[in-house]
């Protein structure tokens, strides 16, 4: 394929999981010019590489990753060709030929170098004077981008990785024309997702455990994720971020979509009122997200507020005690 001249437009959602990215993803991905494409953060570790470079990755972060479709991302490890994900696989070799087999062998390491929570100091850093270990992670990240842009043909891609450090690391690499959308939702209504515990259910498309977390650790994660997203934010600057609550979302998507519209530079109008009418979204080749995204589709719906039956009075009195000075912030009311 040939190479599409100029930077890749990225739109990066950014704060914590369960805040309703998955359903925003998959929206925007039903306009004609967007590809969505999930928590595309972990898919290199997860079969896009040789086993040997996976040596030092815990085990309990590889999996077999299923894409939307239906069909496998671990497309080395496939027994036939039509198992595999035909997308993915398009953009996998077209990463090798921008780059070349041994460049993407590394990115797992560079990503764990530069995109996990720990590693705020050293992007601060890079930012002053870009190591040789980051110019790499820098050429590769893009060049993964650029494939995805010439593989769908679209002229923007959307990751919901809500991974705050990755933002900021998007924010400098050269190429990447990254625009960046912090999603909140209610904490009350997060620390009742959070809480919930799945079994793996391939039928309904979980694809492993997920165990429930106390109280304590959504709050504290809630409180951290959403201050360093504003930072991220107040980095990019106002013409390139936008925070937007789950809830108006939900409740109004021709407004909101519209705010994304504007800021991205795309007519959404068409996506806003298909949304809002309550048109099944169909999910593309999304990577990640949850059980609602496997079914293929998505519906709008208002957000119905179950946190205030999932959580007792004292629940909800201490979640407002810990996290209002910030929810008061963002809109909410007790």
């Amino acid at each position: 394929m040939t190479q599409t001249e100029g930077p890749v437009k990225v739109v990066k959602l950014t704060g914590l999981g369960r805040s309703g990215s998955t359903i925003l993803d998959v929206v925007l991905g039903t306009h004609p010019q967007i590809e969505s494409v999930g928590e595309v953060g972990n898919i290199v570790r997860n079969g896009w590489i040789s086993r040997e470079s996976l040596r030092d990755i815990p085990k309990d972060r590889l999996r077999r990753p299923i894409c939307t479709c239906g069909k496998r991302l671990d497309v080395l490890y496939v027994d036939t060709p039509d198992e595999a994900c035909p997308f993915w696989s398009s953009v996998r070799r077209e990463w090798v030929e921008r780059t070349d087999g041994d460049s993407i062998e590394s990115y797992p390491k560079l990503q764990n170098d530069f995109e996990l929570k720990r590693r705020w100091p050293r992007l601060l850093y890079e930012k002053r004077r870009p190591s040789a270990p980051f110019r790499s992670y820098a050429r590769l990240t893009r060049t993964f981008f650029e494939s995805i842009r010439a593989v769908s043909g679209k002229p923007v891609v959307v990751d919901s990785t809500m991974v705050p450090v990755r933002a900021l690391a998007f924010g400098m690499i050269p190429g990447i024309d990254l625009y960046v959308v912090h999603l909140v939702r209610d904490g009350r209504g997060v620390v009742t997702s959070h809480r919930n515990t799945f079994k793996k259910d391939l039928q309904a498309g979980i694809m492993w455990d997920h165990k429930g977390h106390p109280m304590w650790k959504t709050v504290v994660r809630w409180i951290v994720l959403n201050l360093a997203s504003e930072w991220v934010c107040t980095q990019l600057g106002p013409k390139r971020t936008m925070r937007l609550r789950y809830e108006d979302f939900v409740a109004d998507p021709k407004a909101a979509l519209e705010r994304i519209g504007s800021l991205i530079g795309l007519d959404l109008k068409d996506v806003a009122i298909a949304a809002s009418s309550g048109k099944p979204m169909h999910a593309g080749h999304n990577i990640g997200g949850n059980r609602t995204k496997k079914s293929g589709t998505i519906t709008l719906r208002p957000n119905a507020e179950e946190w205030r039956s999932a959580l007792s009075p004292t629940e909800q009195r201490l979640s407002w005690m810990l996290m209002g000075w910030l929810m008061r912030r963002y809109g909410y009311d007790r």
